[in-house]
């Protein structure tokens, strides 16, 4: 699947459902060995957490919501609506900021971004972006 090819699920969607749509969204790859992983690293959640996320057998407490928010670069009251936590009326009154990319700031923010989740690729990508930055420097050019 392509990143950002489906729409987001309805708010009235299981949890599971949003959580595999925002992870896939943001460059992790379910389907791949060590992801859970990778992304319970990134989030501060703990492993077994997001294990149980995944398999659906538990929501999520308010602390995991916000932890989610900030790894995935999403506002937190959607999070907490979706997780059974607020009621959706809330939504209604919340102010609305206007939506910004989150930009990477680290270099594994950006290949995550790209999708890129297996060590193989982040390699390739790497070894490209510096050959590249070599030839700009003998050519002279940026």
């Amino acid at each position: 699947m392509t990143r950002g090819s489906q729409p987001e699920p309805p708010l009235t969607a299981p949890f599971i459902e949003w959580l595999r749509w925002a992870l896939t969204r943001n460059g992790y790859d379910l389907d791949e060995r060590g992801v859970r992983r990778k992304f319970a690293n990134a989030s501060g959640i703990p492993p077994a957490t997001v294990s149980r996320l995944l398999r659906d057998s538990s929501q999520p407490d308010v602390a995991t919501c916000y932890a989610l928010g900030k790894t995935l670069g999403i506002r937190v009251m959607p999070i907490l609506v979706r997780a059974g936590h607020l009621p959706p009326e809330v939504l209604e009154t919340e102010p609305q900021a206007p939506e910004r990319p989150h930009s990477p700031t680290s270099e594994e923010e950006a290949l995550t971004a790209l999708g890129l989740t297996t060590d193989t690729d982040r390699a390739a990508v790497r070894a490209m972006i510096d050959a590249l930055t070599a030839k700009h420097r003998r050519e002279g050019t940026s």
